[in-house]
């Protein structure tokens, strides 16, 4: 994946999600009402994926290693943040005391580099589980053979 030249923005209505919020898994359709969010595109991003049981954990990383996901559009992001956040352990006004921070990162799709907003992991934990492609939609604990971390 090549440097960008694209800039992050924080003004972007973009999101994205690589965990139970994908199409097709357990959360879906917490993105699928057409009156919150819409479907964009898939995308990869910078960072390793873990296993932190019922759902995946992204860690930012810059060894080479790449996260699939989707990109969504938001129609509303102050009012869907509010719910997501509560959804997802993230406290802004105690980042200190969350699972994730919502953060801007850039995401390559099929349609070139883009800014979104994503959640990743705040805290530190022993023994996570890495899941090696960085795609929890194709992952199961025995179809890889992921490693501790």
């Amino acid at each position: 994946m090549a440097q960008s030249s694209a800039e992050i923005s924080e003004d972007t209505n973009l999101l994205f999600v690589y965990g139970s919020l994908m199409q097709g898994m357990e959360r879906a359709g917490f993105m699928s009402n057409p009156y919150k969010a819409v479907f964009v595109s898939t995308g990869v991003a910078h960072g390793t994926l873990y296993d932190f049981g019922a759902f995946p954990v992204m860690k930012e990383s810059n060894n080479g290693s790449l996260v699939h996901g989707e990109v969504y559009e938001l129609f509303d992001p102050q009012t869907f943040f509010d719910t997501l956040d509560l959804i997802e352990g993230y406290w802004p006004a105690q980042p200190e005391r969350s699972l994730y921070v919502r953060k801007l990162i850039m995401v390559t799709t099929p349609e070139g580099e883009k800014s979104a907003w994503a959640y990743v992991l705040n805290q530190q934990f022993a023994d996570l589980r890495k899941i090696p492609s960085g795609d929890f939609r194709q992952y199961t604990p025995a179809s890889e053979n992921s490693e501790l971390e």
